[in-house]
């Protein structure tokens, strides 16, 4: 629960929790005799510029325990330093709120926990001391945590409960007020030839849909657009996962859920050009009619697809949304999301996410991004893209013979950008689900994407305009 308050004096029973990064810092927000008693304690962290936290028994009716978290060495991320330190925390927390409070950010995601399933909850309490003037300043800044609270949930949500049916009608409760929600359903899928998606989610029960969500601002600026993959289960189908590698598949429609909260965000933002958003969303459940290897496909581009393994169904589910928005939309930008690949994963674990793709300034700007997620981009040239070539089809959907599979599958998804769009493509198989405690990251789930790409939008505006 979080309770704003004015003043101080309405806390009970709580750790009052101080972020210092100088003197000043100190000196302002800690009442003078305190400081006092612990100035030979604070003159000595000052002295050896060292980032640890200082701990002080009080006892008062209001506050038990007053928390300083000294950051005062630079070399050391600053989310890396709170997120080792706010798990000592109590869960009745009390702090002040200013403007661009790293503070806050850190606290609201590490505090999440998601205990829907849990007959008994684990309550945190927060009370933010937040003068008048800074109240707007706050509620612009949770709303956007909150869009990564709850895109954390979606992803965190056993697949039993989001089903493609159920998924699409979370998305039909959401309160856009900009946003236009459009549902292709499966008899439509079949009847415009969207043949990939068919083929990746006919052998479930839940038949798969392709959403579509428009921020249109003004029909003369330029439009961007983004496709999220919305795999709701992954068994691998006749490629079938082993045991280890299944488990956790719910997650393979994060990066959907990421561009899917991105928008909720941007809903009330202002933005100089339109945004459209693809989530063709699938469950692949393995049955007498699932498609198989070698099965040539042919997608909504007109190109046709062998599939060389079926474990790569997330590349036909994106190829035929970019196909559809890329015939039926006047595209600037084509960006693709997902939670793809063990390639990217080995080189770069849970700490980043690659972005690759010829729109140089979207990967600048996201490269040198100051939230707390982090990118880094890899090479790319026309050699990737060749190896997409099939020999009894236009292109194959999974190429065994080169070992940089992070780089061939933006080769393959760039063959579906139909009006020659500038393409980005952002792998977050690392950092949108992890197995250890990173960051203000807690284990499983964390929403990433959703911060970044809407703090670039919003603030960069036309993006790599032709």
């Amino acid at each position: 629960m979080i309770e704003i308050i004015s003043s101080l004096k309405q806390a009970k029973n709580t750790q009052w929790v101080f972020l210092v990064t100088n003197r000043f810092d100190f000196e302002k927000y800690v009442p003078y005799g305190l400081w006092e008693k612990v100035l030979k304690k604070v003159e000595d962290i000052f002295i050896k510029q060292k980032n640890t936290t200082l701990k002080i028994f009080l006892g008062w009716d209001d506050f038990e325990e007053i928390v300083f978290f000294f950051y005062l060495d630079a070399t050391q991320d600053i989310f890396v330093f709170l997120g080792e330190q706010i798990p000592s925390l109590s869960d009745n927390i009390t702090f002040s709120y200013h403007q661009d409070n790293i503070l806050f950010d850190s606290i609201i995601l590490w505090k999440y926990q998601y205990d829907t399933y849990k007959t008994e909850k684990k309550e945190v309490h927060l009370s933010i001391e937040c003068p008048e003037i800074s109240l707007v300043s706050l509620e612009e800044r949770y709303k956007t945590l909150e869009c990564i609270l709850d895109c954390r949930d979606l992803v965190n949500k056993p697949s039993n409960d989001k089903t493609p049916d159920k998924y699409v009608q979370h998305i039909k409760n959401m309160k856009f007020r900009n946003v236009k929600v459009k549902v292709i359903d499966y008899e439509e899928i079949k009847r415009l030839w969207l043949w990939l998606l068919e083929a990746v989610g006919k052998a479930s029960t839940s038949k798969p849909k392709l959403v579509i969500l428009e921020k249109i601002v003004d029909k003369k600026l330029p439009t961007f657009w983004i496709v999220g993959k919305g795999i709701t289960f992954d068994t691998g189908w006749l490629n079938i996962k082993v045991w280890d590698g299944m488990y956790g598949m719910k997650d393979d429609m994060a990066w959907s859920a990421a561009a899917l909260y991105m928008m909720k965000n941007l809903d009330e933002k202002k933005l100089n050009f339109n945004l459209v958003c693809a989530l063709p969303i699938a469950e692949n459940s393995i049955a007498w009619d699932a498609y198989r290897p070698w099965d040539i496909l042919k997608s909504y581009s007109g190109k046709t697809v062998e599939v060389t393994n079926t474990d790569a169904e997330w590349r036909l589910v994106l190829a035929d949304g970019m196909s559809y928005l890329s015939k039926n939309y006047n595209l600037e930008n084509i960006t693709t999301i997902a939670t793809l690949t063990g390639a990217c994963m080995m080189a770069l674990w849970y700490r980043y996410a690659w972005v690759m793709g010829n729109n140089t300034e979207m990967i600048e700007k996201l490269t040198a991004n100051q939230t707390f997620e982090k990118y880094w981009q890899l090479p790319y040239d026309d050699y990737f893209i060749s190896k997409t070539s099939g020999t009894i089809s236009d292109y194959v959907n999974y190429t065994g013979s080169v070992m940089a599979g992070a780089v061939m599958w933006w080769a393959f998804l760039s063959q579906f950008c139909l009006k020659w769009e500038k393409f980005t493509h952002i792998d977050i198989a690392g950092p949108s689900m992890i197995k250890e405690k990173y960051w203000v990251f807690n284990v499983w789930a964390t929403g990433f994407w959703v911060e970044g790409l809407s703090y670039m939008y919003q603030n960069y505006g036309k993006i790599s305009q032709r």
